[in-house]
């Protein structure tokens, strides 16, 4: 899912991050309604400033032209889930499933819905399906391992599924088609043989045909392109859509001939099947509703809860983190030191506040990797001997030379950490609200970065002009951990 956002972060030491946000948006919805793409931007503009109730309603107009718009449906699904309209959003992603059985970001989409229910094994049924297209997205697979873990700890009463259709298994050109096409390709099987398959997949409505009218022809002057097609899709060296387009091409210009008045019956059929699916499944999420009511489960979310930040926030003015940055280095020891072989060896001792309870990432075990960075690098002092740098955790605050501690409030527009310089405070942000409007995690290697970067300042170093540098003072991007909008179809 694109989305028309172009963010960057700026780095900055005992400062705010800034943040340049630019979005190409119309302050207008156009000339009328039917503009489309006017609207579903201005939608988008609401949904990112957190104003669901405004962006659904522009959603629902887009519905009502292109009631099949599926990037529409997808927006609308999680601008409802964000206002825990959770039926209403799973019933909004079940749609596009039916649509495009292998659409990553609805398979997630449903995926969330149940775990937001306590459905987990039927949450992680949906999540397995995704993580098998998608193995390298890093969102699919933190909610696939999230789930995975999840649906172990917590027993509950599954709620009936519906019979009359079957969940998760999504329509697929089945594999025979696809060694026939490989047969005709290299001249095996004569062209009618090929024919019955590709009706086969227009009557099972697998594929569906663009084309609405047809004139009767020969099979005798099929392109060599076509078959060449057929060869490459058969190899899964092009998608579906470049086979499709042959296809097409076949039925426009006459050379395969389909039964319209057929496939058009068998169109309706679908999409009464389709409805009473639908109104299936409703019924399913009522029964899950009313299960839960009464189970009183209890709800794992990845991201943190408002009763998460609240209890974090309380932490925070607990250990008065803010009076501490405004006060700056001032009443921290400075790091001790010793001079082997014309080396200094600086010694900082790390306080490490405990990240907020309930995370299922662990953000913490970033630190490793950040100390490891600055303990390998050799740095100059004043006098043009070497130094090497060596940090060492303290449980106690009063001898630390850093007290480090991790943020799920929100800092302010753009601000991802705070760093006293030399010494005192390291704060890193765990997430931001950059994603949909709500608080989302980083991935954990965006936190790395933060964290890396705020330490440099931490041990005295400043910024850099080389944009390759961890001490560059901007951030091109930051990756959420799970934020649907950054899931990739594959």
């Amino acid at each position: 899912m694109q989305k028309n956002l172009f963010v960057k972060y700026a780095l900055a030491m005992s400062a705010s991050f800034v943040l340049l946000l630019s979005a190409s948006i119309d302050d207008v919805y156009g000339e009328g309604i039917r503009d489309v793409p006017n609207l579903y931007e201005k939608a988008n503009e609401h949904f990112m400033n957190g104003e669901y109730h405004e962006a659904i309603e522009i959603y629902d107009k887009i519905l009502e032209i292109s009631p099949t718009n599926a990037k529409t449906s997808l927006m609308k699904g999680i601008a409802l889930d964000n206002l825990e309209r959770h039926k209403a959003s799973i019933l909004e992603f079940y749609k596009v499933n039916q649509q495009e059985p292998e659409n990553i970001t609805a398979l997630i989409g449903l995926g969330v819905g149940f775990g937001n229910y306590g459905e987990y094994k039927q949450a992680l049924a949906y999540f397995e399906q995704a993580y098998e297209l998608a193995p390298n997205n890093h969102v699919v697979k933190n909610y696939y391992e999230f789930a995975t873990k999840t649906a172990k700890k917590y027993p509950y009463n599954e709620a009936e599924k519906p019979e009359v259709f079957t969940l998760n298994i999504p329509q697929t050109v089945p594999a025979w088609i696809k060694n026939t096409a490989g047969w005709w390709a290299t001249d095996k099987i004569p062209d009618e043989e090929f024919v019955k398959s590709l009706q086969f997949l227009i009557e099972n409505q697998i594929i569906t045909i663009e084309s609405s009218s047809k004139t009767e022809s020969s099979l005798e002057s099929i392109p060599s392109w076509i078959k060449n097609t057929a060869g490459w899709w058969a190899t899964d060296k092009i998608p579906d859509e470049e086979f499709l387009k042959g296809i097409n091409f076949l039925i426009d210009n006459g050379l395969l001939i389909i039964d319209l008045p057929e496939v058009q019956g068998l169109s309706e059929e679908k999409k009464k099947i389709d409805d009473r699916n639908q109104w299936e499944f409703s019924r399913y999420l009522d029964r899950i509703e009313n299960i839960v009511n009464k189970d009183k489960r209890y709800i794992e979310y990845p991201n943190p809860s408002n009763d998460v930040i609240k209890k974090f926030l309380r932490d925070y003015v607990k250990w008065n983190y803010d009076q501490q940055i405004e006060v700056g280095n001032q009443g921290f020891p400075n790091p001790e030191y010793v001079l082997i072989d014309d080396v200094y060896h600086l010694e900082y001792k790390i306080y490490v506040n405990d990240q907020p309870a309930a995370l299922p990432l662990d953000h913490v075990g970033t630190l490793t990797n950040s100390f490891k960075m600055w303990e390998d690098m050799e740095f100059n002092a004043s006098d043009g001997k070497a130094v090497k740098i060596n940090f060492v955790t303290t449980p106690t605050k009063t001898n630390a030379n850093l007290w480090v501690t991790w943020v799920v409030r929100d800092l302010g527009e753009g601000v991802l950490g705070h760093a006293n310089l030399g010494k005192g405070i390291v704060e890193v942000a765990l997430g931001g609200y950059g994603c949909d409007g709500n608080f989302q995690l980083f991935h954990v290697n965006t936190v790395e970065y933060i964290m890396t970067h705020e330490l440099g300042h931490g041990i005295g170093l400043k910024h850099s002009k080389d944009p390759n540098s961890i001490m560059y003072p901007s951030m091109k991007s930051t990756q959420y951990a799970y934020c649907i909008l950054d899931v990739d179809e594959k």
